[in-house]
């Protein structure tokens, strides 16, 4: 099944193409806030993630309805519409929210700690290198387990976390091109 995905470069774009790579910005100009100000952020969480995601996913969806022949790149419609939905959810409860915020957060650092993990073994079985996997896959579970305990009073370690992933999350999509996902059969 092919999957229809925008350009991410700005160069030789319409405005369509530009707005949506200056919405992606906001995802890494979110992560400098997050570093900055992790307080003022884990406050505001859900109406800065939830706008930002709604932004974000919106210009993208109105790029590839503009510009139908927009060349492959790395943001897929279904992450686009996905990114709406969230960032709706998540403006309409926002309360709610923060507690689904921190939760998901937990869940998925145990996705990645499962990962981590099993890339660990693999490697080591296979004679590579392996602490680095297992370290992270260790840090990835406390974090997540963290998370899961306690995930309000746990929040604010994880906004500083988020903050890296935001601004690396457009040089992560980048570099990931092409690639199929840790634990994903193609």
């Amino acid at each position: 099944m092919s999957q229809i995905e925008i350009d991410r470069n700005p160069k030789g774009q319409k405005i369509p193409g530009k707005v949506a790579f200056v919405a992606t910005l906001l995802l890494p100009i979110l992560g400098v806030a997050c570093l900055v100000m992790p307080e003022p952020v884990a406050e505001h969480l859900p109406h800065l993630l939830g706008g930002v995601m709604l932004f974000v996913g919106a210009a993208d969806i109105v790029t590839d309805i503009l510009e139908r022949n927009s060349n492959p790149g790395k943001i897929t419609v279904g992450t686009d519409v996905v990114m709406i939905v969230l960032g709706i959810v998540t403006l309409l409860n926002t309360h709610e929210s923060l507690n689904v915020i921190a939760v998901m957060w937990g869940l998925l650092g145990l996705e990645n700690a499962a990962a981590e993990i099993d890339e660990s073994l693999k490697a080591h079985s296979a004679g590579h290198k392996w602490v680095a996997p297992l370290a992270s896959g260790i840090f990835e579970l406390v974090l997540g387990t963290m998370l899961l305990l306690a995930p309000i009073a746990n929040l604010g370690h994880h906004v500083l976390l988020l903050g890296l992933e935001l601004v690396v999350y457009p040089f992560h999509v980048a570099s990931h091109e092409g690639q199929p996902k840790a634990g994903h059969a193609e």
